[in-house]
């Protein structure tokens, strides 16, 4: 990263030093009504779009467009920075912070988005990637502040979608909510849009909707893998936070699904032995606990769960076969240390 750094400050420096060596920074020239329309702006976020007259200004937004159109966001900031170093706009500016992210350059993008909004103001440009920054900072709350007043702007649905994710990410549930009824009214309902309703009713303590929609989303794409991967391990959280034997029973549902098209995921079958002893079906969890460990040995949260589990029972046999198989494998010392005082504390 300091490398990425330097190299971008050295070509900065290096322009400002080309351009005082020849009398004149870059030079100017005309861009006509013609050149601008044959420019293709459809790869960029509307806030970043650029008019007419902007480009006019600064030449440079059109020789930065095919390299971001095939992914060419190292190449794009050259092009960027070149234009900034002859005369700054608030759209240089924002396209070269945005093509930065792009490239994950976000200490860079984060000092230039500083520097211009000190030099320049805040105008939509500039707005909609101190928002797209601050997001990627962890600072979702003004994130959403800022992609709120952009939507009042543009009423463009990708806004829409922005306030919808940061108001969740900001722990803004009944916000998040009025986005995504917003969205229905102009897109078709996606996997992400049906994901992200359920973690709002999730964080409005709506367990029993939010496993609801889950259940739904693998009924209406049943062949998407991920989809099937993502949805099953947050049906576990979910099961969790509601605790109750519904949610652990829906929960089971759905994990059944991910060991049935991954049975080497040991993750899932631990989650899904949980899930099983939420729900009181004891030999199941069993089973369950019994193929994590079978597929990964070395898995000590199932080895003590197990454990556990066979304590309930009334098999401290069992429980203590368990444990000392756990020991003969390669785990860490605080985990052959805790295996150890489970052990004791049968004995």
């Amino acid at each position: 990263m300091k490398l990425q750094v330097a190299r971008y400050l050295i070509f900065s420096l290096f322009l400002s030093g080309c351009a005082n060596l020849f009398g004149d920074r870059v030079a100017e020239r005309s861009i006509s009504p013609q050149e601008f329309s044959a420019v293709t702006q459809q790869s960029l976020p509307l806030p970043l779009q650029f008019s007419y007259p902007e480009s006019k200004r600064a030449p440079q937004l059109l020789d930065a467009i095919p390299f971001i159109t095939e992914s060419k966001y190292e190449e794009a900031c050259i092009a960027l920075q070149r234009g900034r170093t002859a005369h700054d706009t608030s759209a240089l500016a924002a396209l070269h912070i945005w093509c930065l992210l792009q490239n994950q350059n976000l200490s860079i993008a984060e000092k230039i988005l500083k520097d211009a909004v000190n030099n320049l103001g805040v105008d939509q440009h500039l707005a909609y990637v101190a928002a797209t920054v601050y997001e990627k900072l962890g600072d979702n709350e003004l994130a959403h502040s800022l992609y709120s007043d952009l939507f009042v702007l543009s009423n463009d649905n990708i806004i829409l979608l922005a306030c919808a994710r940061t108001a969740l990410a900001s722990s803004q549930p009944k916000r998040s909510l009025d986005c995504l009824d917003r969205l229905l009214l102009n897109t078709e309902v996606t996997s992400q849009h049906l994901s992200m309703r359920a973690a709002a009713y999730a964080q409005l303590d709506r367990h029993s909707e939010a496993m609801a929609l889950l259940v739904k989303m693998l009924y209406d794409w049943p062949s998407d893998a991920e989809l099937l991967r993502q949805t099953a391990l947050v049906a576990y959280e979910y099961a969790e936070q509601g605790s109750n034997e519904e949610l652990y029973e829906d929960a089971v549902t759905l994990l059944q699904k991910l060991v049935a098209f991954d049975p080497q995921f040991a993750h899932a079958h631990l989650l899904l032995a949980r899930c099983y002893v939420g729900s009181n079906a004891f030999n199941e969890a069993q089973l369950a606990f019994s193929r994590c460990i079978e597929i990964e040995p070395s898995n000590v949260a199932a080895s003590h769960e197990l454990s556990d589990l066979y304590l309930s029972y009334n098999d401290p046999q069992a429980a203590r076969k368990v444990l000392m198989a756990a020991l003969n494998q390669p785990i860490s010392a605080s985990d052959r240390q805790q295996t150890n005082s489970k052990l004791t504390a049968i004995n």
